[in-house]
């Protein structure tokens, strides 16, 4: 019987899950509480609402008015945060340049009375006002207005380096302005290869100048960001060709194979874990819009570019809802038809049981995977120099509610687990008989799925994630599809909930204790629910 296998299991591997979770907590937990980790300033961020007040009492001070209404998202230097981390600068920085202008902020875009449209930069956790633009000017009145150039602009701009501590500018782009901003390089400030440039525009009338843009943004060695957008690309074209194209081909034939499979599974089967990833993923998705802003904030009609970007996901989501419920139907008629039986139906006498060994064994599973990943990221960040930076996208701070981050665990559990695992893996089974191919060639299509994320050189991931799932195909092969599900959710719900504790706030920590211990109650009510069905054989339609 299944459960007495995985109860046994659990013993087995018990203590490889204790030393693996100690692995985690000292070699990555416990620096990201320290800051050691993916952080590039000390101290704690302001709250929104601190960043909201700072920047409505610059615009007051600066233009005479009070926004309408303001949004902040948080906003961070991809380029500059990455080559921090490959050099191994970030101390040097945080101690130096990284007090005046830091790379992460709080960007506040103010909507005015008069039309205007202003994007506010505020220090994340010193509250300072470091640069600002005027994206839209006011859309009409008696005020007519000449660019500010030349000495005036000079002026006006050292004026505000001088404020921020930001020493001599010099002039970069020519001794006239030739366009509405001109660029200047603040030479007291180097990190390493790297410089600090001020990009600034002004308007002159009658009532006196007015600077409308000073944006200090740093710039990498021009190397570097070579070679990232040359990583850039070729993650682009592996996610492209070697996950998104063949994902797609595998959705045809898990229709093809749902229809062809009918007589040993169910279209029944499957419907309630892919309406789960569905309400989930899409939960996400809103609850992601201000990573969005974040990158299309500069844009004129950002809100338009948003909302059709949110449409785009949503219909993708859906797709990969269909994906998981035809991979769910007929991947399980795969299996069946070869003799196995690796995800028990609600129907079936030991459903119950499983569903609650499996996820014991998960949680012994889960961090033994995690001290795993910690050794592998370790080892090829030694043999690679790999290293990581900031996606505002993905940033918790840029959600609606930090709490529901760790719903996404469930959503990559449910839809991975049944197409790379138990389709993707019963299809190429019942073709090659051959279970260690059957398993590789879905886990690197799966592991291409994430070749896309901020960290490089960008096949870091393609090695880390293939090796995982071989283990995750290990768990499904020999424990079933409860137990990968349940240790796919779990280790991800882990590493989510990693945010809500270092946040420090009641509600994230205690939704942070609730996620990590909701499989214990899903996994009960599954006990519950087979106990209550009449113990009948499964019946095939």
């Amino acid at each position: 019987m299944l459960s007495s296998r995985q109860d046994k299991a659990t013993r087995r591997y018990f203590w490889f899950g204790i030393i693996g979770a100690a692995l985690f907590i000292i070699l990555q937990i416990l620096p990201s509480a320290s800051g050691i980790f993916g952080q590039t300033e000390q101290g704690q961020p302001v709250s929104r609402e601190q960043a909201l007040e700072s920047a409505s009492t610059f615009a007051q001070q600066r233009f005479h008015a009070l926004p309408q209404n303001s949004r902040a998202v948080h906003q961070a230097d991809r380029q500059m945060t990455g080559y921090l981390a490959k050099e191994k600068l970030i101390k040097t920085f945080d101690s130096g340049a990284g007090r005046k202008v830091p790379v992460d902020l709080w960007q506040v875009t103010q909507n005015f009375e008069d039309g205007r449209r202003v994007i506010v930069d505020i220090g994340m956790t010193t509250g300072r006002v470091v640069g600002w633009q005027q994206l839209l000017g006011p859309a009409g009145g008696e005020m007519q207005t000449m660019e500010l150039q030349g000495p005036d602009l000079d002026k006006a701009v050292q004026q505000e380096a001088d404020s921020l501590g930001l020493g001599l500018l010099k002039r970069i782009d020519g001794d006239e302005n030739t366009g509405s901003s001109v660029r200047y390089e603040a030479t007291a400030i180097t990190i390493s290869e790297a410089r600090l440039l001020v990009t600034a525009a002004g308007e002159s009338s009658a009532a006196g100048s007015l600077l409308t843009g000073f944006q200090p943004q740093y710039e990498a060695p021009a190397a570097y960001n070579a070679y990232t957008e040359e990583q850039d690309r070729i993650g682009a074209s592996l996610s492209l060709f070697g996950n998104l194209l063949p994902s797609g081909i595998l959705l045809i034939l898990a229709v093809i194979y749902a229809i062809v499979m009918r007589r040993y599974t169910s279209f029944r089967r499957g419907w309630a874990l892919s309406l789960v990833f569905l309400t989930f993923y899409a939960i996400n998705n809103f609850n992601m819009l201000d990573g969005l802003r974040a990158l299309y904030g500069h844009e004129v009609n950002s809100e338009l570019v948003v909302t059709a970007q949110l449409v785009f996901m949503m219909i993708m989501t859906v797709i990969m809802a269909l994906s998981a419920y035809f991979s769910l139907v007929a991947g399980d008629g795969l299996w069946r038809a070869q003799g196995r039986i690796l995800w028990t139906a609600g129907s079936e006498p030991s459903y119950g049981s499983e569903a609650w060994s499996s996820m014991k064994l998960a949680y012994v599973f889960t961090f033994i995977i995690l001290g795993l990943q910690t050794i592998i990221l370790g080892g090829l960040s030694v043999a690679t120099g790999a290293w990581s930076t900031t996606d505002v996208t993905q940033s918790p701070y840029n959600t609606a509610a930090m709490w529901l981050i760790p719903l996404l665990a469930w959503c990559a559990a449910i839809q991975e687990e049944a197409v790379y695992r138990l389709f993707g893996t019963g299809l190429l089974m019942k073709w090659l008989k051959n279970p260690f191919i059957a398993a590789l060639i879905p886990n690197i299509i799966w592991a291409l799925g994430h070749v896309t994320y901020p960290i490089y050189p960008s096949t870091t991931r393609l090695i880390e994630l293939t090796i995982i799932g071989m283990l995750f195909s290990f768990i499904f092969l020999r424990y079933g599809f409860f137990t990968a599900v349940f240790t796919h959710a779990i280790m991800n719900t882990v590493l989510m909930s990693v945010s809500l504790f270092l946040s420090g706030q009641p509600l994230e920590l205690l939704a942070g204790v609730v996620y990590i211990f909701a499989p214990v109650a899903v996994a009960w009510l599954m006990r519950r629910y087979g106990a209550k069905r009449s113990a009948q054989p499964y019946a095939p339609v």
